[in-house]
């Protein structure tokens, strides 16, 4: 497979291949290894389990809020430089998620880990949209997901495995080798670009918009917190709120804003972002729920529950390398309706898993859910890229790439609010028994069954450049 790609596009296009899949393995592989560690970093830091969902949900939401601007300073000062300096960033926060001794000291590590995640992994992309031409994207894309699966598959088993052998800290350090190869490849590997002259900054915009997005994540997440009251989260989303106003009022007649809300004009681009939004609230929250329901439900060790949910990432890559065939296929508009309705029938499944479920019945859930997930993932996003000139592909990555870490981080978010509204009914205040789990499940079930509307508004031609025979 490696040789074939070489003889096709050439050894340098996959050597920057390389480059790009590493890191994202490596943030992949940091977003998935702490799932199984929950329950014993909560001891650890002395919170409830679920009050932890902050250190994820910290990490999406700085992806999202830096994202918009990782194009202007790939563009101010180079992307290679910043793709490199954006590794180094996720290196050092790494080390300092590792040696974090409260859960505060971890969430502000996880924010500057979101920092260098939010500049690497746009630019990574940017980096294939100018190396590959368009309808060699699909292929490229499939090829570097399939490494970054790795990361999501190894994730989930590293972290038992660690969190019961040695200790949780390491699980932030296992990835720094696989950045600093990265780097070095990065350095010898991509072209070094020039500077361009851009456009100022808005600041205001960055402010307004950032503040929203910020505000909106932690005001939803706030509903769950088991120490605040919910009148302080509905403050929260509601100034939030206002902020999100305010930056579409102060942005309205700018010619060069922080998010370029021209492009959802584009009717495929804008199916492609709300089915990004609407759809992780469904799911998003899935690798979160599952390790919590197999540990604290089910009294799974750790590294038991990582081999569990590592088939994940095995149905991820066992569809990679037909999903343009699919695409083929069905079409666009087909393929993410009947898949949509797959997955919720796929979340609606964990509903079955309790002490009577055998180890190979729960890894068949999980792989049938990673299956399904990939194409997903593919349909939706390269469905953002039809009809997007070369001008445009930076503002449409830095749009996509933000709502797919905020969307991730309200499905967490909201899975945890259902998780303490069913466990309300129970006896014991915020007792996470396999019930609570249950009905969870089935209402993210819910959710994702309804996002399938979302892609009626296609045509079955719609995507035919992305996936065009060549």
């Amino acid at each position: 497979m490696i040789n074939s790609f070489i003889n096709k596009y050439g050894f340098k296009s996959y050597m920057i291949l390389l480059t790009v899949s590493l890191a994202l393995f490596m943030e992949a592989l940091d977003s998935t290894v702490i799932n199984t560690a929950i329950p014993t970093m909560a001891l650890s830091l002395n919170v409830n389990p679920v009050d932890l969902k902050i250190a994820l949900i910290s990490y999406l939401l700085s992806l999202a809020i830096f994202i918009p601007i990782s194009g202007w300073i790939g563009d101010r000062w180079g992307i290679k430089r910043i793709f490199i300096y954006a590794i180094f960033i996720f290196i050092v926060s790494s080390l300092w998620c590792g040696t974090s001794h409260s859960l505060t000291e971890l969430v502000i590590a996880r924010t500057l880990q979101g920092f260098g995640g939010a500049l690497a992994l746009p630019l990574g992309r940017l980096i294939l949209l100018r190396s590959f031409e368009r309808y060699e994207m699909i292929t490229a894309m499939s090829r570097v997901a399939m490494i970054a699966s790795l990361g999501t598959m190894l994730g989930p088993v590293l972290g038992g495995f660690i969190t019961h052998y040695f200790s949780w800290r390491w699980i932030f350090w296992i990835n720094i080798p696989v950045g600093l190869l990265s780097a070095v490849l990065a350095f010898y590997w991509i072209e070094n670009d020039i500077p361009k002259k851009i456009y100022p900054l808005d600041k205001l915009g960055f402010i307004l918009f950032g503040g929203s997005l910020a505000g909106f994540t932690f005001g939803l997440s706030a509903f769950s917190e088991s120490t605040l009251a919910r009148s302080t989260a509905l403050y929260i989303t509601l100034f939030s709120f206002v902020l999100f106003l305010g930056y579409f009022w102060h942005s309205r007649n700018k010619k060069h804003p922080i998010v370029n809300s021209i492009l959802l004009r584009i009717r495929t681009f804008r199916i492609s972002v709300l089915g990004n939004l609407i759809c992780r609230l469904g799911f998003g929250g899935v690798p979160f729920l599952v390790p919590l329901l197999l540990q604290i439900g089910l009294h799974y060790p750790a590294q038991v529950s990582g081999i569990l949910i590592a088939p994940i990432a095995l149905g991820i890559i066992v569809v990679r390398p037909f999903t343009l065939s699919f695409l083929r296929f069905f079409g666009y508009k087909k393929l993410l309706i009947v898949n949509t309705l797959l997955l919720s029938l796929s979340i609606c499944s964990f509903y079955f898993v309790d002490l009577n479920a055998s180890y190979l019945a729960i890894m068949g859930l999980t792989f049938i859910f990673g299956f399904l997930i990939s194409l997903q993932y593919s349909g939706m996003n390269s469905l953002g890229y039809t009809g997007i000139g070369m001008d445009d592909l930076s503002s449409a990555t830095s749009i996509i790439s933000t709502l797919q870490q905020l969307a991730q981080s309200f499905g967490v978010a909201v899975s945890a609010l259902f998780l303490q509204h069913f466990s309300s009914f129970s006896q014991t205040v915020f007792q996470l028994s396999v019930p609570v789990f249950h009905d969870t499940f089935l209402a993210m079930g819910v959710i994702t069954f309804f996002s399938a509307l979302i892609f009626l508004g296609l045509k079955s031609t719609d995507g035919g450049e992305m996936i065009a025979v060549h």
